[in-house]
């Protein structure tokens, strides 16, 4: 068997020519070509492999360029919706401040305007106050009996007038508190103050005081503020209860049927400290009202009349 292969070659001249080849040249090149083929195949596999993973690649990095590009708006939009929100904000806190400011402005002129009426009222109050003291023949008096636990420190108002005004009202206020005015009862005058008929005896005698009409049980009034220093029996009196006001007044009230205070008890205008009677020396059911100053009778008439008006008993207080 020959080691050969032929190839036949033929011209247009019909003339043919045969060329040799060897058998391990052709297993050789045939060898190389199908080596050649396969690493053309495989280069081939991978370079579609390597295109397709790149293309891939550039899908996603152009998706995420696509997300980069709407997240920056985004963002920009937040910002400026932020900053529009700021600003916003900014306006409402200005608006508030202003209407805040307003308010105050508003709150300072109706507050001077109230301390300017409340002072104009307070003064014309307070002128009134002694016109009434003036009519009673009353000076501003300080009770022993008035309040002296308070303190705390000094703190300067800033308004002297004002200060003044509201300690001459205080003392004007006190004074006629501590004073003893108007009827202990509301009936009228049976008896008055002075030279009079005995109406035991029949005979000229000095009343002390006034008496006034009321029937046994009628309430009996204090007439001013103080402490109770007689409160039982009393010779001629009768049941008689006194005040002290502390201010050299004193108020007294006779021929109770009852005291209805002790001795010791601090009272207030208007509240009940006896009912009337007719003990000690009494023709019948009266109530017998002294006044002394200073330890002198005065006619108790005189702390009864403003403006020729005769005030009225006491409203009851809440103590009784």
């Amino acid at each position: 068997m020959s080691d050969h292969f032929y190839i036949i070659l033929t011209g247009d001249s019909g003339k043919t020519r045969r060329l040799p080849i060897h058998k391990k040249i052709l297993t050789v090149v045939s060898s190389i070509a199908l080596l050649t083929l396969v690493v053309l195949l495989v280069s081939s596999s991978l370079t579609m492999g390597l295109f397709g993973t790149n293309l891939h690649y550039a899908k996603q990095i152009g998706h995420l360029r696509e997300q980069l590009r709407h997240s920056t708006q985004l963002i920009a939009r937040q910002q400026q919706s932020s900053e529009q929100l700021k600003q916003q904000m900014s306006l409402e806190i200005a608006n508030l401040e202003m209407a805040k400011a307003r308010q105050a402005a508003s709150f300072s002129e109706e507050k001077d305007e109230i301390i300017a009426s409340t002072v104009s009222e307070l003064n014309a109050r307070t002128d009134r106050l002694k016109e009434v003291m003036d009519s009673l023949g009353l000076k501003t008096r300080r009770s022993s009996y008035a309040r002296q636990d308070s303190g705390g420190p000094f703190i300067p108002s800033g308004n002297s007038e004002h200060d003044q005004l509201l300690v001459k009202t205080d003392r004007y206020l006190e004074t006629i508190r501590y004073t003893p005015l108007g009827k202990p009862v509301p009936g009228a005058i049976s008896s008055r103050f002075g030279s009079r008929l005995d109406p035991v005896n029949n005979r000229g005698a000095h009343h002390t005081g006034l008496d006034f009409q009321a029937g046994k049980g009628d309430k009996v009034f204090a007439t001013g503020a103080g402490v109770v220093t007689m409160a039982g029996w009393n010779g001629n009196y009768g049941n008689n209860v006194q005040v002290d006001h502390g201010n050299g007044y004193v108020s007294s009230l006779a021929h109770l049927d009852r005291c209805m205070v002790k001795k010791g008890d601090r009272v207030e205008r208007g509240q009940i400290i006896g009912l009337v009677g007719s003990t000690g020396r009494a023709t019948g059911a009266h109530l017998h009202y002294e006044v002394s100053l200073n330890s002198k009778m005065i006619n108790p008439e005189k702390l009864m009349i403003v403006d020729g008006v005769t005030l009225a008993a006491p409203r009851p207080s809440t103590k009784n």
